[in-house]
């Protein structure tokens, strides 16, 4: 596939649906949903993210394991017991549609109309889903950090603040301690990390200290305040799969997008998707839910 995104809609849009370009586009979209989806959204690069047939999943917690060392030759422990304890995910539905009216193609509108109808449902995807799994990673920090001031503030010390954050997280959770980090901070923040300053012999930005140091990616997300995923705190976690999982439906008998012409009417574009994420407990001392893995700093925007 040589042509772009944009080559793609203009040769739809002069044919218009289930013209010799819909079959291209709609192929593509099905492919570029997913791909652009995840790529738009900060959640998913910080994240496991997977397609599965399944809707439900549990996983069993157990007994902590063990291993003993030294033993007699002959010697044989006991085997680590299977318990009851569980968590688990159950993917929900998700669903976005537009309409092309035949009264408005009929007063000169083209159908690149509804092409773009359908870019704005799939960038309203990847807001969903980035609230979905910020929203998971901010319940489910098994750690809390209090800010010393809101970032950027003349009393703030918010290289003391992640650095408190990040012992926390390498002195409690189950990790190795020299994983990398990743920051999730309100997007209104970014200039604190962004200001140069002198560390050491070296004038560069904190994220770019902090990156050297600690090996630490910082992201930057639009969904904070009152009534959003991160309110007025940041995140700061070990990402990938161990810590947090993201899950889409994609098993048999499921059709993701669907283009139909409503009689009288026009044409309608339907886009479903079954989604959900999980924190993976690691019996590191966390609550249910939680996970130590996560430290969520708190207060870094009034």
């Amino acid at each position: 596939m040589t042509q772009t995104l944009e080559q793609i809609l203009n040769v739809e849009a002069a044919a218009g649906p289930f013209g010799s370009g819909d079959q291209v586009l709609e192929q593509t979209l099905r492919d570029f949903i997913q791909l652009q989806s995840n790529t738009i959204a900060v959640g998913t690069q910080v994240v496991g993210v997977r397609s599965v047939p399944w809707m439900d999943f549990k996983w069993y917690t157990g007994a902590g394991g063990t291993f003993s060392y030294p033993l007699d030759d002959n010697a044989i422990v006991d085997p680590t017991k299977v318990g009851t304890e569980n968590y688990s995910v159950q993917l929900q539905k998700g669903q976005g549609r537009c309409t092309f009216l035949d009264s408005v193609r009929l007063r000169g509108e083209t159908f690149e109309n509804i092409d773009r109808q359908q870019l704005g449902i799939i960038q309203a995807r990847a807001d969903t889903i980035d609230n979905h799994i910020l929203s998971a990673l901010h319940a489910g920090a098994g750690q809390t950090q209090a800010a010393t001031a809101t970032f950027g503030a003349a009393a703030a010390d918010e290289e003391a603040d992640i650095l408190a954050a990040m012992d926390k997280i390498f002195a409690n959770a189950k990790v190795s301690g020299d994983e990398p980090l990743a920051l999730i901070l309100p997007a209104d923040k970014r200039s604190a990390m962004l200001n140069t300053q002198l560390f050491g012999n070296v004038v560069e930005s904190l994220s770019d200290h902090l990156g050297r140091i600690a090996r630490l990616r910082v992201y930057y997300s639009r969904d904070y305040g009152s009534s959003s995923a991160l309110g007025n705190d940041a995140l700061l976690l070990i990402p990938g799969a161990q810590t947090a999982e993201f899950f889409t439906y994609n098993g048999p008998g499921f059709q993701e997008t669907e283009l139909t012409r409503l009689p009288g009417v026009g044409f309608d574009w339907l886009l479903t998707g079954f989604m959900g994420s999980v924190i993976h407990e690691h019996q590191d001392g966390a609550s249910s839910g939680t996970s130590n893995r996560i430290c969520k700093i708190t207060g870094v925007r009034a």
